[in-house]
């Protein structure tokens, strides 16, 4: 019973993973309604005495001190040649971007978070980190994981958002890790 169970767990994985590479073939082109339009910037700063910080700074395995949510889940951002770009339809599946509880209107950022802003999106208001929109993985399924970084998919490639101290806040750059439809997932691969 265990064996099926597993063998299913995997199929599953598999088959959501070929899914994800089949819509990382198309190519970038995002029209303007879609793409997430600036609105307030803020910094760490609460917007009343209860606001609680929705961004966070956290030391991640081997990628070092980084930008996560108030889970501890890694932050990440997708750019292509340097520039952020949407992750909009199933991207979006895969990577849910970091939004405010309803009724937030400002994002607010924990001890040494600066640079908090955010973007009009479809369902609500994105927080971005120096413009830029801000996402989660998926397969982070807990803290500590940067599962993401690298990844080549949906046009272009995710970086952790770092933090080398107050005020720096930086995607990391290196070189990406591309998405292979029949890959079959493993611990620490990083080949999502």
């Amino acid at each position: 019973m265990k064996i099926k169970l597993a063998s299913a767990l995997t199929l599953g994985i598999v088959a959501t993973f070929a899914l994800a590479a089949c819509g990382s073939s198309s190519k970038a082109s995002v029209s303007p309604n879609a793409q997430p339009s600036a609105t307030t910037s803020t910094t760490g700063a609460p917007s009343g005495a209860t606001a609680k910080p929705v961004v966070k700074i956290s030391m991640v395995g081997t990628v070092g001190s980084v930008l996560v949510d108030e889970t501890g889940l890694t932050l990440y951002t997708l750019t292509k040649n340097g520039t952020p770009i949407a992750c909009t339809g199933q991207c979006a599946t895969f990577w849910p971007p970091l939004t405010l509880p309803a009724g937030t209107k400002s994002a607010v950022g924990d001890s040494g978070v600066t640079g908090l802003g955010t973007a009009t999106v479809t369902g609500g208001l994105q927080v971005t980190a120096n413009g830029d929109p801000l996402y989660r993985f998926s397969q982070d399924t807990g803290r500590g994981d940067a599962k993401g970084n690298g990844i080549s998919s949906f046009g272009g490639v995710w970086h952790v958002v770092q933090s080398g101290g107050p005020g720096e806040v930086t995607p990391t750059t290196g070189t990406p890790a591309t998405v292979a439809p029949a890959a079959t997932p493993s611990s620490g691969s990083g080949g999502y």
